[in-house]
């Protein structure tokens, strides 16, 4: 199974797709946008036969004089774009964005359902939420235990609040990645390794990309910027993780 990967490139003009084709897959990929090259198709028809059950984002099919007609998969309220092949770039930036910014903003809109603990919530079946007070063997001071389960709830809905405000890695992969991407440790390369050499060639460079961005965000964790909690979403899936950058 592979990776995520946003454009398809494709010409109707095999000797266009093996010149200018492979020009613009290297431009692409020289900017972190994943590209593959299209096979030989003579019509738009057979080009989506050939990758129906695939998963691109942005089909760029190159036309004569350096113009690109660009579809948008899974987006029927989107027109094809044509576009001269030096606006490609700056389009694609704009159209990944929104993209990510659409799964971020989804997955933000299902955990707000979730229900925040408060001082005084109940869970659905009208019993409090659990609150276990342990108390000291030591002599101590008398306290109010309703005040003190009020305090934890209180306390808790302030961390979980916390950790919302670390940043998300929307991804697309399967679950399986996911689940070996949880076991894994910034400060552990080797735990790395064992994901990258555990999934298909097509995914490896995928998988470094998922790391060099939960790099960078450690970093600026370090560099107090951001705070040490992050998340990894499979928008394919919709399954979510969270990610300790301090680990």
């Amino acid at each position: 199974m592979r990776g995520q990967c946003d454009v398809l490139v494709a010409s109707f003009d095999p000797s266009v797709l093996r010149s200018s084709g492979v020009e613009l897959l290297q431009t692409l990929w020289a900017h972190g946008i994943s590209a593959e090259l299209a096979r030989d198709s003579r019509s738009p028809e057979d080009l989506l036969s050939k990758y129906r059950d695939e998963s691109y984002s942005w089909i760029v099919i190159i036309k004569q004089d350096n113009l690109l007609k660009i579809k948008t998969m899974g987006r029927k309220d989107i027109p094809d774009a044509d576009l001269a092949v030096k606006e490609l770039l700056s389009w694609l930036k704009s159209e990944i964005r929104e993209r990510d910014s659409r799964s971020i903003m989804k997955f933000r809109s299902a955990t707000s359902n979730i229900p925040q603990p408060e001082s005084t919530k109940t869970l659905d079946s009208g019993q409090e939420q659990d609150v276990h007070v342990l108390v000291a063997q030591t002599k101590s001071k008398k306290f109010n235990r309703r005040t003190v389960v009020e305090e934890a709830q209180t306390s808790a809905a302030k961390l979980v609040q916390g950790f919302l405000d670390g940043p998300i890695a929307a991804i697309e992969t399967s679950d399986t990645v996911i689940d070996m991407i949880r076991a894994t440790s910034l400060s552990d390369p080797e735990s790395w390794r064992k994901v990258e050499q555990s999934v298909s060639t097509a995914e490896k460079k995928y998988v470094k990309e998922i790391h060099d961005m939960l790099k960078g965000w450690r970093w600026e964790w370090e560099s107090k910027k951001r705070p040490p909690h992050a998340f990894v979403y499979n928008f394919r899936t919709a399954k979510c993780i969270y990610y300790d950058l301090e680990s």
